[in-house]
């Protein structure tokens, strides 16, 4: 349990990410908002000094092989389009 336990403002959260909550929304994110934290917390606790750690670990990207790309024939499907780019209507 987190020992400072604070009421979340998910209204200054929603605000903060731009996201538009419904008064439900926010019902609901108050409620589970400090349960997450929580679950946070008790991972921050968990003993990782035995687990590998990424950067131990070499080469873990797969090789780079060049394949054809569809991406033309993408575009031709499209009507309206400059070069290699689809235009669409003004959004403003």
């Amino acid at each position: 349990m987190l020992p400072n336990k604070k009421i979340i403002d998910s209204k200054k959260y929603s605000e903060l990410s731009k996201i538009d909550l419904s008064p439900e929304e926010t019902k609901i994110l108050n409620e589970q908002f400090p349960k997450i934290l929580e679950y946070f917390d008790l991972l921050s606790k968990v003993d990782t000094s035995k687990i590998e750690h990424v950067e131990s670990i070499s080469n873990v990207f797969r090789e780079d092989i060049a394949r054809d790309s569809i991406a033309d024939e993408i575009l031709d499907i499209f009507p309206s389009k400059k070069e290699r780019f689809v235009k669409g209507p003004r959004m403003m």
